[in-house]
């Protein structure tokens, strides 16, 4: 009876086997994560994307703040390979942080969980905001802000993009992944994003080996001092009077990025054919999360100290040359270092740093935390007297001894950025290159020849710099 029996079960088993598997998979699909029917999980609503021209995965992924993962997971019939125009995709948003209510022009409050062995000024310095901001928010700092305990939850007052800064960059910025396109070059990478090679190379364990042999979709990781931007790609069709310097001015290129795009296929760059069809890569609108923001308003001067007198420069303010002890540090460095390399150096011109305290301090947008120093121009008949700005031209401005003052400063590796009038930038380029300077790091270094109206480079064009250079330490 008991084998006639078994026998009996295990021949339903058998015979219900196909069901219970379909079952099994039905039961997987529909508990995917999709954006079946435009919903997502946790009933939020997908949004359709419209694959354009030359999109790809990764471009669509990063504009979204999304991974190729999530959209993959979005989409269940989606093939990354076979991307085509006009197909339509589902994107379901990112969950956004947990936040509070604006606490400033372009702050919000958000909740911070503190880590084992987080202190309060570190905590403040995560955020670029004040111990004294942090307890005036949170009551249960109050009776011992130093006890702080791992999981405590405070509320923190900050920007959005500083709240998504990533560790890898200081926190100034979350980091982005950049998409090698064809002809691209590291230095010219750099340039973009407003960064050094170096840096690159920090973040990319994997070029340190062969840096100049990039690969067209090879990703790498960056932390923007530029805002990044989103990329298409398009085809220019030659028409009368085209050039190729014409042509890359009308898309803010230089003739030598869109020469780059090329890849070899044109047979004389000098004579363009009517109807030829070229290889444009264009710069849309910064990506999302990335958007470029003024100095906080809130930002102070914490600790700072006041530039001391030296027969190495003239100060003009001594009221105004407030800034961090690295700050100083660093200027008194690089004038140093200016002094040593010149033949006949000049007393250097320091304009201003911070006010004592930091905070607003018209007319400048900047100049709140103790980072930024204006620093004169070296001039031809330049002695030791000079003891304000004066306007820098082709006929006065000495360029040997201005490259070697700004070469002092951008060798200390501090350097965020430098701005310069781009007619000036135009004459210390020039100089640089003929007095063997690579090409690969003139592109690093500086916006021209590129458009004066696209940030590129370490030393950048903002109006109002024809006298002296703004620097901006990190």
């Amino acid at each position: 009876m008991w084998p006639r029996f078994h026998a009996k079960r295990a021949g339903m088993a058998r015979a219900l086997l196909p069901q219970v598997l379909a079952a099994a998979v039905l039961s997987l699909i529909v508990a995917r994560p999709a954006a079946a029917g435009g919903r997502c999980p946790g009933g939020r609503s997908a949004r359709v994307h419209v694959v354009q021209k030359g999109e790809t995965l990764s471009a669509i992924a990063s504009a979204a703040e999304l991974r190729v993962a999530d959209l993959l997971a979005s989409n269940e019939d989606l093939n990354p390979d076979a991307l085509s125009e006009g197909q339509k995709l589902h994107i379901c948003p990112k969950r956004e942080p947990r936040r509070g209510p604006r606490c400033g022009r372009d702050r919000r409050i958000y909740g911070h969980s503190v880590k084992r062995g987080e202190s309060l000024p570190k905590i403040a310095a995560r955020y670029a905001t004040t111990e004294a901001d942090l307890l005036k928010r949170n009551a249960s700092l109050k009776g011992d802000p130093t006890n702080l305990r791992a999981g405590q939850q405070l509320d923190v007052c900050t920007q959005p993009m500083r709240y998504r800064a990533s560790r890898l960059c200081d926190y100034r910025t979350p980091v982005f992944e950049h998409i090698v396109i064809e002809g691209e070059w590291l230095a010219e990478i750099a340039s973009r994003y407003g960064v050094r090679q170096r840096e690159l190379l920090r973040l990319n364990a994997r070029l340190r080996n062969n840096p100049d042999r990039l690969r067209s979709g090879q990703k790498l990781r960056v932390c923007p001092d530029i805002a990044p931007r989103v990329r298409e790609k398009l085809e220019h069709g030659v028409r009368k009077g085209d050039n190729l310097a014409s042509i890359a001015s009308k898309y803010d290129l230089n003739p030598r990025q869109l020469l780059s795009f090329q890849r070899g296929r044109l047979d004389n760059p000098d004579r363009l054919r009517i109807g030829q069809r070229l290889v444009v890569w264009r710069d849309g609108g910064i990506a999302p999360g990335f958007a470029e923001e003024d100095e906080d308003e809130n930002a102070q001067l914490v600790g700072g100290i006041q530039l001391p007198q030296s027969p190495d420069y003239a100060i003009k303010n001594p009221n105004t040359a407030w800034g961090t002890g690295q700050t100083v540090r660093l200027l008194q460095g690089a004038i140093k270092s200016y002094r040593r390399r010149a033949k006949k150096p000049s007393k250097v011109v320091v304009g201003d740093l911070s006010r004592k305290g930091g905070g607003k301090f018209p007319p400048h947008k900047s100049h709140r935390s103790g980072q930024d120093v204006d620093v004169g121009y070296v001039l031809a008949d330049d002695g030791d007297g000079r003891t304000r700005f004066e306007r820098a031209t082709k006929k006065n401005l000495d360029l040997q001894r201005t490259w070697q003052l700004l070469s002092a400063f951008l060798d200390t590796g501090r350097v965020r950025y430098v701005f310069i009038d781009y007619n000036l930038q135009a004459l210390l380029y020039d100089y640089a290159k003929s007095h063997g300077t690579r090409e690969s790091e003139l592109d690093e270094l500086f916006q021209y020849p590129r458009s004066r109206h696209r940030a590129y480079g370490i030393i950048r064009d903002d109006r109002g710099h024809d006298d002296h250079f703004h620097v901006r330490f990190q």
